[in-house]
Parts: structure tokens; C-alpha cells; sequence
């Protein structure tokens, strides 16, 4: 879970489904704290769960929010499911400089062991989508590139490595980046001040 400061006001968590991240991280009190998901039957069910939460469908490449509305952005295992240097450069667009984020992505051995895991079963279907995940996140890592799944366009999936992340984090304005991995790597970086 994130770790919420005094300085962190105004919070967004970008692909935040019923706002778990969000309510599990329990804000101040006062805090505006801003969900946004482009699944509506999520959000929905957010507003069941808790009224201290504003939620808004949208996505993370198109943030319907002015320039630097907020000071922390979270994203919990959401960025791996989108145009990851599109959202970079929304999320960098909406924080603040000096501004925090927080997100946890996807490393290459989840999508190798699922690709696997379809294989062994002969799911074809499933395995042949996998391996196009596993394309993306390698093509992401040596060229900074995606491109959306062929079946659906719109839609993108991608693995993570840390070298990629950083390249895209420091496009995208970022700095003090810091990546703890584990099952999932943990990532955190500072919006750069502008220079004068």
C-alpha cells in the first residue's frame, strides 16, 4: 500500500476499480481522493463501498482532469493494461511538480508462468494471447513501443521490466526513481520542479 504523507491532499489512483487501494490506504480526513477506472460496473460498485471516494470513468491515457490537480498518483497493477508512455505523460500532466507516484506493475516472470500455465493445458486461444503479451513487454523494453492486441484494437498488455520503466518515467518528467521488485515491483518517483 501506498504511504500517504501530510503534503498528499489531493490524491488520484488511476485504473483504481471499486477504489480498494483508495479505501485500504484510509486518506485524512479532508483528503479529496479521486478514483478513475474505465470499467463502469467497478466504479459502481465503489460508490456501494465507500462515499469517500469521488469516482470517474475514464482512462489513464485521457485523464479528464486540469494540470497539476493533485499531488500523489497511485496505480495498482493497472498501468500494464494500458498505453503505458500515453498514461506516464497524463499522470505527470495532472500531478503537481514535486508531486508523488506510486504504482505497482507486472514483471516479466508472471506473464512467462501464465503463458505456461496455458500451454501445459493446451489452452491455445489463451497461450497465443499471452505470448502477444510477452512480445509487447519485450518490445516496450528494447524500444519504449506498444501496440495493441490485433483481435481488439484499443487494448494493450504488457510486461514491465525496470529498465524500461525508468526510461519512460524520466520521458514522462520524473525523477528519484526508486524500484523495489518482488512478485510485483513496486515503483516510486517525484515529477521534476520546472527549471527557471
Amino acid at each position: 500500500m501506498p504511504n500517504l504523507g501530510e503534503a498528499d491532499r489531493r490524491i488520484l489512483d488511476v485504473g483504481c476499480g471499486a477504489g480498494q487501494t483508495l479505501i485500504g490506504s484510509a486518506p485524512l480526513p479532508g483528503v479529496l481522493a479521486v478514483g478513475v477506472d474505465s470499467d463502469y460496473a467497478a466504479l459502481r460498485l465503489g460508490t456501494q463501498l465507500t462515499d469517500a471516494v469521488c469516482f470517474v470513468t475514464a482512462r489513464g491515457e485521457a485523464l479528464p482532469f486540469g494540470n497539476e490537480s493533485f499531488d500523489l498518483v497511485i496505480s495498482r497493477v493497472a498501468l500494464p493494461y494500458m498505453n503505458i508512455s500515453n498514461a506516464l505523460k497524463e499522470i505527470s500532466r495532472v500531478l503537481r511538480a514535486g508531486g508523488r507516484i506510486w504504482l505497482v506493475l507486472q514483471p516479466f516472470e508472471r506473464t512467462l508462468k501464465e503463458l505456461m500455465s496455458h500451454l501445459v493445458r493446451f489452452e491455445m486461444k489463451a497461450g497465443i494471447y499471452r505470448l502477444w503479451v510477452l512480445t509487447s513487454g519485450v518490445t516496450l523494453h528494447l524500444f519504449g513501443k506498444q501496440w495493441t492486441w490485433i483481435l481488439k484494437p484499443g487494448r494493450y498488455e504488457s510486461f514491465q521490466t525496470s529498465g524500461a520503466v525508468r526510461r519512460l518515467l524520466t520521458a514522462a518528467g520524473f525523477e528519484r526513481i526508486e524500484i523495489t521488485r518482488g512478485q510485483h515491483f513496486v515503483v516510486t518517483a517525484v515529477k521534476r520542479q520546472p527549471r527557471i
